[in-house]
């Protein structure tokens, strides 16, 4: 395994752990809490969003290590660029994740930890239907018409269309 790689791991590690510490804080706090752990409290939203992208970049992670097992590789083959993919992308797969909590009432901290991990973990499934446009999109149908669909192909409508048929 490679130096950075190693280093990588290691940040993840004690990001992941200290968020994780800090939610256990923030779940357990009451009055006679420590003045830091109030603190925490207050701001809990900023700790929950960072143990969010903690969880969402080990789905990331999980998905790239899963590719490469079923490619009967092993830790030796993990290229560091390939893991550096992902994390480019992170803030466009978390962003959904984030304002769903942001707009939910529930107050269940593992569900949202367990609609990271599966965004992380299906990151690939956001971009895979991206692709350049060859030709212009064809909408075939209109409702400026009065209400009634019409086909835009040769000007024939959709009632015409399906007598000829």
């Amino acid at each position: 395994m490679s130096r950075a790689l190693k280093f990588l791991i290691f940040i993840y590690v004690v990001v992941f752990a200290t968020t994780a510490a800090f939610m256990v804080m923030i779940v357990n706090a009451d009055d006679t809490s420590l003045p830091w752990v109030a603190s925490l409290v207050k701001n809990y939203s900023i700790v929950f969003a960072w143990h969010l992208v903690c969880w969402m970049i080990l789905g990331m992670f999980t998905n790239y290590y899963w590719d490469l097992f079923n490619l009967g590789k092993g830790v030796e083959s993990v290229q560091v660029p390939r893991i550096l993919l992902p994390l480019m992308v992170s803030p466009f797969v978390f962003l959904p994740t984030y304002n769903l909590w942001l707009a939910s009432s529930s107050q269940s901290y593992l569900l949202f930890a367990v609609i990271a991990i599966q965004s992380g973990f299906f990151w690939q499934a956001l971009f895979t239907k991206l692709a350049p446009l060859d030709r212009p999109t064809a909408i075939p149908w209109t409702v400026a018409n009065g209400g009634k669909s019409q086909f835009k192909s040769g000007g024939t409508s959709a009632s015409a269309q399906d007598a000829s048929h």
